[in-house]
This record gives structure tokens, sequence and C-alpha cells, in this order.
């Protein structure tokens, strides 16, 4: 708990040194992260207290709170308490606990920081992190890189346990991500001596500090040891000196408290017995409640229990100095009392308007009447946090779980909403336990279709598709499953069915979701099918009937809206436009689709939005604005735990990473992509093999590529998906099948090409690609310049340079060949495909062309840049926000973060006011 009434520190200098640099980062400009960790009563809280004090002197604004176990069930109010205690105050930010849209909150938060801090400097400290609530853990894992370039200090300090929680999971990811980490050890003997001194108003002789030797250096403990036996008469003052008498002394830090007590009187030890129930900062009202008094006749047992530092101020409340003396305090009450006082705790908690959480824990405490109230507030509890907090929500109702009997009639729908919960939250082991262990008790049809709806739903969404499609399976078996749930099991089965290579029946089990979900009036059912048969025809190369089906869904979800909008069609519709070569098309799309996803607040959606946007940048040639959206992809993915989604975003980041010729980084995006995949995640192979098989073609050669495609180059008849994803990709498979031996392997992609073609002659990109695949295989020089001359009319820059470097390589005429390599030097170089420049001027000497960009200063430090990085870089030097960046240069505000973090590494600097400055400097010497 953060209280602003710091003492005298001792035997921290090295911890307080970091974080007044902390603060005076954020007074210059500089954002960042600081975790503070140590054991309880070691001393975080006032070492929190301190750097306030210092960021407060700095004239840098404070929002600080202290974190509490029960904060688990409201979801954001950790965060939100704490910047409501904002110092100067912001404007009024009480949507913060009213906005029903989580990623539209995190959205706003994030604009509304930024802006503040644009104006002031701010530290955001919050102490007791490891009882942070599940929204609020997720907001922080965002928005601490998101205002990584603004001059926002975070302070956190923690204990290690208990372990699991969302605010420890954050504390952990926090330091793994080489963040600022402070752990706090135990005082050495000279700062105990000096904290003894202090308390006590007196130097201290041997016999105090004999028995401060046995705290162990926790400062929380020598301080209560100190006072309480001063309390007790135990410590005398003689000449300046302290020094102990008697024979009963403590021996441990519960006989301290307990020994403190004693030393209170009657009706203050009752006063802290009773308000030890609480858990958290109590009101007078509310303690005077419990003990059946006026509040007025507490102010002298409030007096003495302040006056002997067991009780603190809070603000308008109370709390004890520490949560130990608390949990010490309460262990003194006997069963009978603690289970009276609980009961009224329970109705003065629900009178105080608390979270239902609060009350039926103190409901649980009470008997078995109060357990069973308990037991429908809890599962009323978890079904309200569910949608911001779904791991909390799973805490909760499996807690009630626990509490209710094993035969009682009121487990099964528990059962049903547990299972649900348990799998949105990731718990896919828990859920998959529970869920097996209710069927076999068996349930009637609905509640068993909708329990293993929930178990494919989220098997599915985890990417464990196969077991996704065993579980829609057995819910589809059932003859008497309602029609609106059939119609959702066959939308996820064929979603599942689609990324476990099974597009037939992906197909069939979209056509029905589709017809029943328009009968049943379950439009998202509907929708969802549609956009896994647009998936279906975009593999197998049916581009208008993958248009027409996204198109379709588009329109159900724009006209009736509700769930059916929150299926976000247009992701599959900008799927199937850019394989159309409607490339701008495409990325009007995701613009107006991930607007709506930021209006409804699905958070869900972003890796995706991310992924396609990427493909899109990809294909025009653009691979540093393509890797910045797929690592935003990613870390997006990995906040929202949405691990499945971020397997295609690295095999992205793979073949990237290759084309720009850094090895190293496609290797360590590929071994992040095998430990993904390692655990059951399955996606499609164009996005996984193929992205081994070109890292493995770069490092090994084409044996080892063509080894690991053999299964993809067989299933090219059927499943051309990776040439309408990547026209460039048909003659690449030709180079390897033919460098490997193997000739029928490259007379097989020349054909899958061609016939793709065929299929859809309205596609230039595809006719090129055909014309390219059999001119590497035929050596025709002819059908190599045709190649050429369709992808110039086609927005695919890559393509087009791999056409006109097999044509260069290929030409009767050696001048017209140094002109194609001329003209695809300078496309590769413009788009940084580095390894492909390379490869050319090695192999065809051809001149290396200047960027079109324009031209910097010799040694302008700019020149690091790339020119997508120099634009953001720019415009952030303009004194933009990263929205208004975002806004100006049509991309995402998470693509905007990760240039910004780029940028500062190459450039060597820490925040906006050194950029500033530095491009400031470049102009003036321009």
């Amino acid at each position: 708990m953060i209280l602003l009434t710091p003492s005298d520190t001792f035997g921290r200098d090295l911890e307080l040194a970091v974080l007044r640099r902390a603060v005076s980062g954020a007074a210059d400009g500089f954002g960042g992260c600081t975790i503070v960790t140590g054991s309880a009563g070691i001393g975080k809280s006032h070492l929190m207290r301190v750097t306030i004090q210092c960021a407060q002197r700095r004239g840098v604004a404070v929002a600080a709170r202290g974190a509490f176990e029960l904060d688990r069930a409201a979801p954001l109010i950790t965060l939100a308490s704490a910047l409501q205690q904002l110092r100067p105050p912001e404007p009024p930010i009480g949507w913060l606990r009213e906005d029903d849209a989580q990623y539209r909150t995190l959205e706003r938060l994030g604009a509304a920081l930024e802006d503040y801090a644009a104006v002031r400097p701010l530290v955001i400290a919050i102490d007791d992190a490891q009882w942070m609530d599940e929204l609020s853990a997720l907001a922080v894992a965002e928005l601490v890189p998101a205002l990584a370039s603004s001059p926002v200090r975070w302070l956190f300090a923690h204990r290690p346990a208990p372990a699991g929680t969302p605010g420890q999971h954050l504390m952990e990811r926090l330091v793994r991500d080489g963040h600022e980490h402070v752990a706090l050890g135990t005082l050495d003997d000279d700062a105990v001596r000096r904290l003894c001194a202090q308390v006590v108003g007196a130097d201290v002789d041997n016999t105090v500090l004999a028995l401060a030797g046995g705290c162990d250096g926790n400062p929380l403990q020598v301080e209560q040891l100190v006072r309480t036996l001063h309390l007790t008469g135990q410590l005398v003052v003689a000449d300046g000196i302290a020094t102990v008498v008697g024979e009963e002394l403590p021996s441990s830090f519960i006989t301290i408290v307990d020994q403190m007590l004693h030393g209170l009187s009657s009706d203050t030890q009752e006063l802290l017995q009773a308000a030890s129930v609480f858990g958290r900062p109590f009101s007078v009202e509310g303690v005077a409640q419990l003990l059946e008094v006026r509040p007025a006749t507490l102010l002298k047992q409030i007096k003495e229990a302040t006056t002997a530092r067991v009780l603190v101020p809070d603000g308008d409340e109370l709390a004890f100095v520490h949560d130990l003396v608390r949990l010490a305090v309460y262990g003194t009450l006997n069963g009978a009392v603690a289970t009276m006082l609980h009961r009224l705790a329970a109705t003065v908690t629900r009178a105080e308007g608390r979270s239902p959480v609060e009350v039926a824990e103190h409901l649980l405490k009470t008997g078995r009447s109060g357990s069973r109230e308990a037991v429908t507030m809890l599962h009323e509890a978890a079904l309200e946090v569910a949608p911001a907090a779904p791991s909390t929500a799973a805490d909760l109702i499996v807690h009630a779980l626990d509490v209710i009997g094993e035969h009682d009639p009121g487990r099964t729908p528990l059962v049903a909403d547990a299972v649900g919960l348990l799998a949105s939250a990731g718990r896919l082991e828990q859920a998959h336990n529970l869920g097996e262990n209710a069927l076999r008790a068996g349930l009637d049809p609905r509640t068993e279709a909708m329990l293993l709806l929930g178990l494919a739903e989220a098997f599915k969404h985890a990417g464990q598709n196969r077991t996704g499609v065993l579980y829609a399976d057995r819910g589809l078996a059932n003859p008497d499953v309602p029609e609106p749930v059939r119609a959702k099991l066959c939308a996820i089965r064929a979603h599942a069915r689609f990324y476990s290579d099974d597009l037939a029946g992906a197909d069939t089990d979209g056509e029905v979701a589709m017809g029943t979900g328009l009968e049943t009036g379950e439009y998202a059912a509907a929708v969802f099918g549609l956009t896994a048969r647009s998936l279906v025809a975009h593999a197998q190369g049916r581009l208008d009937d993958a248009h027409a089906h996204a198109e379709r869904a588009t329109g159900i979800a724009d006209r009736v809206r509700g769930e059916a909008a929150h299926r976000h069609p247009r992701i599959w519709l900008g799927n199937a436009q850019s394989a159309l070569d409607r490339l701008d098309d495409a990325e009007e799309t995701y613009r107006r689709g991930r607007k709506e996803s930021e209006r409804l607040g699905t958070a869900w959606s972003t890796p995706l939005w991310h992924y396609y946007h990427a493909a899109v940048m990809a294909a025009r040639g653009r691979l540093d604005e393509a890797a910045a959206e797929a690592e935003a992809g990613v870390a997006v993915a990995l906040n929202l735990t949405a691990y499945a989604l971020a397997v295609p975003l690295l095999g992205t980041l793979t073949r990237i990473a290759v084309q720009q010729g850094d090895l190293p980084q496609a290797q360590a995006h590929l071994a992040h992509m095998h430990r993904r995949t390692a655990a059951g995640i399955t996606a499609a192979p164009e996005d996984v093999v193929w992205a081994e098989a070109v890292l493995q073609e770069a490092i090994a050669g084409p044996d080892a590529a063509l080894a690991t495609l053999a299964g993809m180059f067989d299933a090219l008849p059927e499943r051309p998906a990776l040439i309408v994803q990547d026209p460039a990709a048909a003659a690449t498979l030709v180079h390897i099948a033919a460098r490997a031996g193997d000739p029928a392997r490259a007379r097989l992609a020349v054909a899958a090409a061609r016939g793709l073609a065929e299929r859809n002659p309205g596609v230039i990109s595809l006719a090129a690609a055909a014309d390219h695949a059999e001119g590497v295989l035929t050596g025709d020089p002819w059908m190599l310049r045709g190649a050429v001359e369709r992808f110039r009319r086609t927005p695919r820059r890559l393509a087009l340079a791999a056409a006109l470097e097999d044509a260069a390589l290929g030409a009767d005429d050696v001048e017209q060949g140094r002109l194609w390599a001329g003209e695809a030097i300078t496309i590769v170089t413009d788009c940084r495909a580095e390894r492909a420049r390379r490869r050319l001027e090695f192999a065809l000497g051809g001149p290396r062309a200047s960027s079109e960009e324009p031209a910097l200063r010799p040694g302008s430090p700019l020149q690091q840049l790339t020119p997508a990085e120099r634009g953001v870089a720019l415009r952030v030097a303009d004194g933009l926000t990263n929205r208004q960046v975002a806004t100006a240069l049509h991309l995402s505000r998470h693509t905007v973060d990760s240039h910004l973090r780029k940028i500062f590494a190459k450039l060597d600097i820490r925040g906006r006011v050194e950029l500033a400055n530095l491009v400031m400097r470049d102009r003036l010497n321009t």
C-alpha cells in the first residue's frame, strides 16, 4: 500500500539511486519501466513512497495505488483507481470503469495517457502488483511498450508469492523482457541499528540489536519489534541509550504482534480484530457496524492504534501498516467470533456496494447457508467479468464448484459455464478434464451440446484444431441438438477442418452453417460459415468464389450487426481482394475493418488485421512496413495469450528476414514458431512449412528445402494456396525442385500455376506466375519476357524483380539482360530485399541502384533508418503523437510503436525529446 508519509531510509542507497534516476528520466522526457521485487515487509512500499515524493518534487505527475487481493474480481480496478488518484488530475476518466468494450477501453486509455504525457511527464506507481486484476495486467502489458517513447515511467513493487496470478505473470514477463529490475535483500547490521535508533529516538545497545537480529534484516519486523517492546514497557532508555529488559521477549513475528496487541487497551484490540476481517482499507463507519457501535465512539481506539502505528491513514479510510500485521491480528480470532464477524462483514460490504466476490468471500466463511448464497454470487460475478477477464472468471466459478456438492442439482449449469470460461482463458487441460467428467455424469441434450460447443470453439481458437474437430463431431452426433447450436458447431468445425487440411469437409460444414444459420436467425454462424468457405475457395484457387463468399458474409454482418459483426468477415474479404490483385481495395477493407474492431472492442481480431495487412505490404515490396506490422501482431497476440495467431505472423517474419538477408533473425523467428507448434498448435502449411523451407533453402540449399516441401508439392493440384498467396512462389518452387534434381515436382508446380491462371483469367499476376514458372523450367526467354511484362501491370514489385532476374539470366541479348538486371537491382534495393540484391550483384554484375528516396546529407544519422522508419521519425520529431502518426501514415498504432523501438535502438536514443533534438540538428546541418 502506498502512503505519502515516508520516514528515513536505511541501507537502500543503491536501490534509491536507481529509482530516483528513473524519476529524473521521466522529468527529462524519457519513459520506461522499473520493477521492485522483494519479500513481504522488506521495504518495497517505503521505497515507492520515497520515490513518489521525489517525483512530486521534480514536478512529475503521479498516479499511485496499492493493489489488493480482492482486485481480481473487478476488471481494470487497479489501473483505473491509480489513474483516478492522478496529481495533478487528468480530465475526468470515469469512462475507464464504464466502457464495456475491453479493447476500445485500452485504445482510449493509451491515447489519453499519451496526450497527458505530451504536456507533463508522468509516473504510474502500483504497489503489491502481484494482486493486480487481469484486465489491468493486460492493459499494462499493452501500454508499457506503447508508451515507451513518451515520458511515462511505470513503477511496480511486488513480492514473489503467490505464483500464478495475472499480476505475477506480468511482473515476470516485464523482467524477462529486460525492463529495469531492483531486487531488495535484507538490511545489513548497520542499517538495522540505525532503523532501531530512529524508531526509539535514541541509540540502542547490543540487547536490542541481538533481539532485532532474529528478524533477519526485515525492516517491517524490526520496526514492529521495537514498537512492541516500547509499548509493553520492555524497552528502557537511560542516558540516551535504549536497552531491553524483561524475560518474556517475543521470538517470532506472530508473537511480536501478539505482544503488541496486549500492550493496547481491550477496546482497541477488539477494533483491530474486527477490522482484520476486511482484507483491505476500511472506513470507520464500516468497522463501527461490525462492532455495532456509533462511529464517534471509536475515535479514542483509532487514535491509540494509529499512534502505535498498527493502523495508518489511507485517504478517507484506514489500513493496517502492512498486510502481514493484519493477518497476524486475524490469526488471534477464534472460530466462532470470526464466523460472526464475517457474517456482519457480508452485510456491511453489500450495503457499501462492494464487489459480489468480496461479499461472497465473507459468506463462504459463515457456514452452509452462507455458502449456497456465495456460490450464486460467485457464479453471477464470473459471468459479469468474463468478457474482460476470462481467467479471473474461471477462477471464480471453479471456486464456486469447490464449494458446491458433487450431486447438487445446481452443479450442472456451473460446470457448463466453467468449461467455457476455462477454455477461453487458455486453460485447456483443466477445461477438458472438467468437461469430460461432466459428460460422463450425463447431461440434457442442450446442455451437453453447449458444453461441447464451448470446448470445440476454445480448442479451435487455441490452434488445437484437430481436438476442436473431435469435440464438434461429438456435439453434432446428437440428433437432438438444437438447430441454432448445430449451425454454430458446423461453423466452428468448418474453420477447424480447414486448418486440419480437410478442405472438402470444411466447405461442406461452412455451407451447412450458412444455411442453418440463416434459417434459424443464427447469423453469426452463417457469417463464420461463409468465411470458412471463402478460405477453402482461396486455398483451392477459386478466387471469384472466395470473394463472393466473403462479400456475402460482410453484407450479412453489416445488415444485422450484433454477434455477426464481431466475426469480422472483412478479414477474409480483404484476403480475397488481395488474391485478385486488388491491393488498394484490400488495404481500404483492412482500414475499415480495423476501425470497426476498435469500435466494437474485439481484441481477438487485432493480430489477424496485422497478419493480412503485412501480407499486402510484402506483396507491394514494402518489407520494412510488413515486418513492423507482423512484429506488432506477434506482440499483441502474446499479450492476449492468443498464441495460435502468433504462428502465421512468425512465419511471415521468417520469410521477410530471409528476403532482407538477416538469416540469424529468420532462425530466431522460426525457433519461436516451432516452440508454439510443438505445443500442438496447427496452422496453414503456407505459413509454417513454406517459411521453414525458404530458410532452409537459404542456409542448407535446395535439397533440404525440397524434403520439407514434398507434401506441399504433391498437394498443389488440389491446394495451390501458396501461389494464390504469393504468385512469385511458383517460380521459386520450380527453382528448388530443379536444383534438387526433381524435374517431376518442378513440372507439378508449373502445371499447378498454369491451371490456376486458366481458372482465374482475370488475375494478371497468376498468368505472370505461370509464365515465369514455365520459363524457368524450360529456359524459354520469351516466356520469361512475357512474365516480366505481365508483372509490370500488377502492384507486386518483388515478383516483378524475380521475373526480371530470371529473364536477365536467360536473355540472348546481353545488353537487354543487363538492363533487366539493373532494373531488378533497383527494385530490390528500394524494397530492402538484401538477399536478392546481393545475389543479383554477384551473379549478374549489375550496377547498384540508388533509392528513389530524397538524398540525405553525408553522415546524417537518419541514414541508418529505413524509409518507413524515417517517415515515422520525422513526424514524431515534429511533435505528433504515435496515434497521429498512425493516422497520417495509414498504419496501426502498434506498427508505429514497433518502428519507434527500432528507431531508438538504431540511433541509440531513449525518447522523443532526444529524437526531436537529433532531427533538428540534422536539419540545421543539411
